[in-house]
């Protein structure tokens, strides 16, 4: 998604991107702690109907159907740890499209991820992004931690 206007908008999520990279472009950094809070909003929201339908709320079982539900959607997805204390994956695209556009969108946009799992998990977790394809590396390396 290198121009804004090659962007096809299927779902809710695509459109949120396409909002994420709109304001992202006009206010800068201003707009990112914004634009962090709605995207973490919508993990809320993820989360707490994903927790319904897990027959366990670890850290583990979230990661997993978190996993399953990418690969589902054609997502090239590793896991590189998976337990109940850390969730540690690599992929290698980005659903978002934010390919190219930097760190800090990546890292804001990441704020859902946070969301899905603190209420699916229903503990407070650590996201840390050690690659992202927003920041024009080959992979992405996310690890979540309680």
């Amino acid at each position: 998604m290198g121009n804004n206007d090659q962007f096809e908008v299927n779902t809710a999520r695509d459109a949120l991107s396409l909002l994420t990279i709109k304001m992202y472009n006009k206010f800068g950094e201003e707009a990112l702690s914004d634009i962090e809070e709605v995207w973490y909003k919508l993990g809320l929201s993820i989360g707490k109907k994903m927790k319904k339908s897990l027959p366990e709320n670890g850290l583990a079982a979230v990661g997993q159907l978190f996993v399953d539900s990418g690969r589902k959607r054609g997502t090239k997805i590793d896991i590189i740890e998976l337990t109940d204390q850390k969730f540690h994956i690599k992929g290698y695209s980005c659903g978002l499209g934010l390919k190219g556009r930097g760190r800090e969108i990546c890292k804001a946009a990441m704020g859902c991820d946070r969301g899905i799992f603190e209420a699916a998990a229903g503990v407070p977790v650590k996201l840390k992004i050690d690659k992202t394809v927003a920041d024009n590396d080959g992979f992405c390396e996310v690890v979540i931690e309680i």
